[in-house]
Parts: structure tokens; C-alpha cells; sequence
């Protein structure tokens, strides 16, 4: 989805408020879809999860973005329940044999899944992600490839 139908997205669902002085409706140029990276990145991290920007933000908007990744390839069936075990591992650093390490990727679970942007039935280790949780995955891979871009 491009970060202006998101942003449209969300003003019209009143998700995000403090957009509407960013949007400018119908505009698809790249300039503006790169203007809109930190507005949008800002209503889903300070507005939505509530969250600081102390320490350091961009560890942990890596991790949920790669772990929203494999939430949406499990989903998608291209990735098998050891293709999820071997990605958290891999790409989160997660050994599935450390009840600690395990519970901490299970926290950032619960959270994502209590505010909307993962669902799941009878457990969360089998969440998908929700419309909210693949516009916010998009925004995490907008912020990503310019934060590497620039480097």
C-alpha cells in the first residue's frame, strides 16, 4: 500500500488525527510518499503504541518490523511453522529453547496483537496480521529502506 492511501487510509477511519495537516489527498508523487515516512511513523509509534523515542527506537521499530514479516509470510503460507521457528532465530535472534529470549519475542506479541495490529485464535504464536498491522509493516519498510539508503 502506498504511505498516501495509508495516510488517507487512517484519517478516514480516525486512526490518525494528528495527520491531517500532512495529507494531501490524492498526491502520489515520491517526494510526498517520502514526506509522509515520519508523520506516519510518528502517529503509529508516540500516538497509537504510546511509545518514548528514548534509548534507541530504531533497534526495536527492526524488530517488530521483521517479526511482522514473518507473522505475514507464515500467513501467506510461505513459510512453514520451522520456516517461523528458524526466522525468529535468524532474524530476531531468538532461541526457542530460552524460556526468557521466548518470552520477551512472546511480550512484543501480546502488545501487537492488543493494539490491533495482529489477531489470532486460539494462540497468539499463530497471529496474521491485521489491515492496521500490514500499514504499519509497510511504514516500518518505507523508514527502513530510507534509514539504509542514507547510510
Amino acid at each position: 500500500m502506498r504511505l498516501s492511501e495509508i495516510a488517507e487510509y487512517m484519517i478516514e477511519h480516525h486512526m490518525g488525527e494528528s495527520l491531517e495537516s500532512e495529507v494531501v489527498r490524492g498526491n502520489h508523487e515520491k517526494w510526498y510518499e517520502e514526506s509522509l515516512i515520519d508523520p506516519l511513523m510518528d502517529e503509529f509509534w508516540y500516538h497509537d503504541l504510546g511509545l518514548c523515542g528514548c534509548n534507541c527506537p530504531e533497534d526495536t521499530k527492526e524488530a517488530i518490523r521483521k517479526y511482522l514479516h514473518i507473522r505475514k509470510d507464515f500467513h501467506d503460507k510461505e513459510l512453514a511453522y520451522e520456516g517461523v521457528v528458524r526466522r525468529y532465530r535468524t532474524d530476531l535472534g531468538i532461541d526457542e529453547h530460552s524460556q526468557v529470549q521466548y518470552g520477551v519475542l512472546q511480550f512484543m506479541m501480546y502488545v501487537l496483537d492488543k493494539e490491533g495490529y495482529t489477531d489470532h485464535g486460539g494462540s497468539v504464536g499463530g497471529s496474521w496480521l491485521t489491515k492496521k498491522g500490514e500499514m504499519f509493516m509497510d511504514v516500518l519498510d518505507a523508514w527502513y529502506k530510507r534509514e539504509h539508503s542514507e547510510n
